[in-house]
């Protein structure tokens, strides 16, 4: 697990505790998105201290003063807005449309505004909010703040992420036949415990580190993260899906493959889009752009816990 240092953070005279999001409740009883946990993991790095977890999906009912980041994907119930006791730190906040009703009602407007400016995972999210007239800035994602790995394996594997049996057709058999094979965004266990939960996303993360030398995925929780890391990245979108702008902060590092989902057709279709795609992609270097999503949250952070 990540490393972070014990001391309280001093807010005027009172101490207020610093909890990250944690992903609980009925909905994720009988599975979990270790995507979740992995933005939990990246943010903890930047924090002074982690004093403990509130859930996403109950953050109405924080008794507790606090300072929480709301680095994520808004939400999954109507819990909103979160309680009084929350200092909310907004940075790398994504909200679904499906979500805009209950994120964005008269009630949520007004709690925007009063903790704006708001920093946006991505431009669409940023979009939203701005045409209810709250200030807003692209911050991108935290999980891109991963370090870079300091050496490649020698005997890399590849990894293949959330990519169903029909985007499988698009990868060259001679990838497909030594892939590990992963689904880190539905494990189907009925773990509820966040310890045990952030313990195996930082497991993963250690093995796409340690062994990948490449990875082809559908999930940006899993692009973000390794191409921090300085893991070359092939990633797959359904392309029925073109206007998703929840992924478009990955077609601006690295370009995204729409490849067919589902059909009765689509694994030819897909066999047929092989030769399009670059199976031997370089890691990118973006370190800079890394520096500059780390200052932007000591920045948004730096003004919640000193005001």
């Amino acid at each position: 697990m990540t490393e972070i240092s014990v001391e309280n953070y001093l807010i005027g005279q009172h101490m207020k505790q610093i909890f990250a999001l944690e992903y609980t409740g009925e909905l994720f009883s009988r599975s979990f998105n270790l995507g979740d946990d992995i933005q939990t993991l990246a943010v903890s790095r930047l924090l002074p201290t982690v004093d403990g977890y509130v859930s996403r999906e109950a953050l109405d009912e924080v008794e507790e003063e606090c300072i929480v980041p709301m680095n994520g994907f808004f939400m999954n119930s109507n819990h909103w807005p979160p309680s009084e006791s929350v200092r909310p730190v907004f940075y790398a906040f994504h909200m679904t449309p499906q979500s805009e009703k209950i994120v964005c009602s008269p009630e949520g407007i007004e709690y925007l505004k009063r903790w704006q400016p708001i920093g946006c995972r991505d431009l669409g999210t940023q979009k939203a909010l701005s045409k209810h007239g709250i200030e807003t800035y692209y911050s991108r994602c935290i999980t891109l703040t991963l370090p870079r790995r300091e050496k490649e394996p020698e005997n890399g594997k590849v990894f293949i992420s959330g990519v169903n049996d029909a985007m499988r057709h698009v990868i060259p058999e001679s990838l497909r036949k030594e892939a590990i094979r992963v689904d880190q965004a539905k494990v189907r266990l009925p773990i509820t415990d966040t310890a045990i939960k952030l313990t195996l996303a930082d497991e993963l993360l250690k093995q796409y580190r340690e062994q990948a030398r490449l990875v082809i995925t559908s999930k940006i929780h899993c692009a973000m993260p390794c191409i921090a890391m300085g893991i070359p990245v092939v990633f797959l979108y359904d392309a029925n899906k073109q206007n998703d702008y929840r992924v478009k902060i990955i077609d601006d590092l690295i370009g995204i493959n729409y490849v067919h989902k589902k059909g009765v057709l689509a694994k030819l279709k897909n066999q047929s889009l092989s030769k399009e795609i670059d199976w031997q992609p370089a890691a990118l270097d973006i370190e800079s752009l890394k520096e500059e999503i780390k200052q932007g949250f000591k920045k948004a952070f730096d003004r919640i816990s000193i005001d």
